[in-house]
């Protein structure tokens, strides 16, 4: 078993390169990343991109339109990636705080 860097381990994992007996001390991909379907497209020491084709079917709200917890959740698990890549084993974090804001738009009046 080979035990890499999470940035390594992450960035093989984006190239698909990622061999079988490479193993770090973090799970990638995560859970919540493989429900709401989020990859890993860019990495680097305290930076992450992440995308994601929405389906409204999936990750939509009442009015088929993506759910702001879901653009929250996205944006956490970015910030979340990009922080892991700092990590040394034993280390741990976990968001404390996180502040969105939405703007509303109308379309016909009622």
């Amino acid at each position: 078993m080979n035990t890499i860097s999470i940035l390594e381990y992450i960035y093989k994992m984006i190239k698909g390169n990622l061999d079988e007996n490479h193993r770090t001390f973090m799970i990638y991909p995560t859970a919540i990343s493989k429900t709401l379907g989020f990859k890993i497209t860019k990495i680097d020491e305290g930076a992450a991109t992440i995308e994601v084709e929405a389906d409204p079917l999936k990750h939509g709200n009442q009015q088929g339109t993506v759910h702001g917890g879901f653009l929250c959740e996205l944006a956490d698990a970015a910030i979340g990636t990009a922080h892991s890549t700092l990590m040394e084993e034993g280390e741990s974090f976990t968001s404390l705080e996180l502040k969105i804001n939405f703007s509303v738009l109308y379309g016909k009046k009622h």
